[in-house]
């Protein structure tokens, strides 16, 4: 049975762009604050492609559908004639067979005359049966703050570099390209499961134990994680607080966890675990609550398995 939870997962960056702004390519940042950003579609693309690339999960939102370079007509057409393996007709069916949708819900935006269009093989014969119910709006059992700030203060640094590829023959070298890296962050990501939700998308228990999987290695090198502005990501906790009832809430989980920087250092001069410790006194205190169950976590650093398998309520869970 599916409980209802809240995720606190803490990962590590160094001197990469943890998130760029689609249209200028900067790192997400809060000028107040002065904490990166991470948002939610971010952690979701992390944990898509793990469970598409790594594990060989069939993906909504994938390029091998053709979401987001075709029309909805298209994707699930596309879905329906290749994954399509119980030979379902009910497009609201054919998408809750897929990790993606189960987890994050989905939308398809058919009209009944296009949805009529698409065509599945009938069990057994040579038939064909149109598909039905093309208006389909799937709400997410499983989401992620839509902006998630780091623990710590950062100032960004300016990073140049020259391109090999020469803009003509004239030039004796590429463009110079100008990067803004973030020094070291130590990013909290904050989630929730919800357990009423989650019978709408038919969620199921190994779906969860696939997505924690994918987000603790598809954020730290796997998948979509390998690659130049992502590379310098290490998973360092994760965290999932689970609720006595369904419909039971503590305030203030996600501010829990405190960072706390070692000899006299400022937040900003951070640049590794070995600057800093992290205080988990508040985060035990709310936990004691009835409210809550239990808290489940992982970690691969031994230091912090010790400090949190001494707390109630506390248990260590394999990925």
């Amino acid at each position: 049975m599916i409980k209802k939870s809240e995720i606190l997962f803490l990962y590590e960056t160094s001197y990469n762009v943890p998130n760029g702004d689609p249209f200028t390519g900067e790192q997400r940042y809060d000028d107040e604050t002065k904490k990166i950003l991470v948002s939610d579609v971010r952690i979701k693309r992390f944990i898509r492609s793990y469970l598409e690339d790594i594990k060989g999960e069939h993906i909504y939102v994938s390029d091998k559908t053709g979401a987001g370079k075709s029309d909805a007509k298209g994707v699930i057409t596309w879905i329906a004639q290749n994954w399509n393996s119980s030979n379902l007709n009910d497009i609201k069916e054919i998408m809750k067979t897929l990790i993606d949708v189960r987890l994050f819900g989905g939308i398809s935006t058919l009209k009944d005359d296009d949805a009529k269009k698409i065509k599945v093989e009938k069990d057994g014969t040579d038939e064909k049966v149109s598909c039905t119910n093309g208006h389909v709006n799937l709400t997410g059992p499983v989401q992620f703050a839509a902006l998630n700030p780091s623990l710590n203060r950062v100032n960004m640094r300016i990073h140049q570099n020259t391109s090999h590829f020469k803009s003509s023959d004239q030039k004796s070298q590429g463009p110079i390209a100008t990067t803004t890296l973030v020094p070291y962050s130590l990013m909290q990501i904050h989630g929730w499961v919800n357990p009423t939700v989650a019978k709408s998308t038919e969620l199921q228990e190994d779906d969860l134990k696939k997505m924690y999987e994918a987000l603790w290695y598809g954020t730290s090198g796997e998948g979509s994680s390998f690659s130049r502005s992502k590379v310098g990501q290490d998973s360092v906790l994760l965290l999932v607080i689970d609720y006595v009832e369904s419909h039971d809430k503590v305030y203030g989980l996600d501010r829990s966890i405190q960072l706390q920087p070692k000899d006299n250092k400022k937040e900003e001069q951070i640049r590794s675990m070995d600057d800093y410790d992290i205080d988990f006194d508040k985060l035990v205190n709310l936990t004691k609550n009835k409210k809550i169950k239990e808290v489940r976590f992982y970690t691969e650093i031994e230091d912090l398995k010790k400090r949190l398998s001494s707390f109630e309520k506390f248990t260590f869970m394999s990925l």
